[in-house]
């Protein structure tokens, strides 16, 4: 998987030198929680809702808050990532930096957002969440082939999702496996 596959597109970016009291109302308007900002089309840093709230509420009803512009609140320089990065790589660099999101830039144009609800979205899609069809775990042990061991447990019925995840001190595989089909067509499937 790639950022390409997951990342918000278009791009809404904001300018640098917008008063931070405008660009807080946009973001309030249109449900936004960050923003990279461009000058002449460059990235030079982002915003997010709770610092121009955070800055602007620390000097309510001074008039100088009204003269901020974003360049003045952002934060300057920021991680980025290529459509072109292994999904993987994006979303343990968020985590690694404690970032929310990672604009998403192609030769020197940001081309799109990759966000923690995108990374959410994914997970969901990676556990089948929204398809039909019941949900099995299983535990297969270190010394287990992995794929052969989810084999002999569902049998001959179909995989739709399969997710695992290595727990090295209890030496073993956690394994979710979504079916597809029925419940009633999975059991007579399995009796064959």
């Amino acid at each position: 998987m790639f950022v390409r596959d997951w990342m918000s597109s278009p791009a809404v970016t904001i300018q640098a030198r917008m008063p931070a009291p405008v660009a807080l109302e946009f973001m309030q308007k249109h449900r936004i929680r960050r923003l990279p900002v461009v000058e002449s089309g460059t990235l030079v840093g982002i915003i997010t809702k709770s610092d121009l709230e955070s800055e602007l509420g620390k000097h309510k009803g001074d008039r100088s808050t009204s003269k901020k512009k974003i360049e003045d609140v952002m934060t300057p320089g920021p991680y980025t990532v290529s459509p072109d990065d292994l999904f993987e790589s994006a979303a343990l660099l968020m985590l690694k930096q404690k970032i929310s999101g990672l604009p998403v830039v192609k030769n020197d144009a940001v081309v799109g957002m990759l966000t923690e609800s995108d990374v959410f979205r994914a997970f969901a899609a990676m556990m089948g969440l929204a398809e039909q069809g019941p949900r099995i775990t299983m535990q297969i042990p270190d010394g287990e082939d992995l794929l052969e061991g989810v084999r002999k447990r569902v049998g001959r019925l179909k995989i739709r999702t399969l997710v695992t995840l290595h727990n090295p001190r209890a030496r073993r595989w956690e394994v979710a496996v979504k079916l597809r089909g029925r419940m009633a067509e999975m059991e007579e499937a399995a009796k064959k």
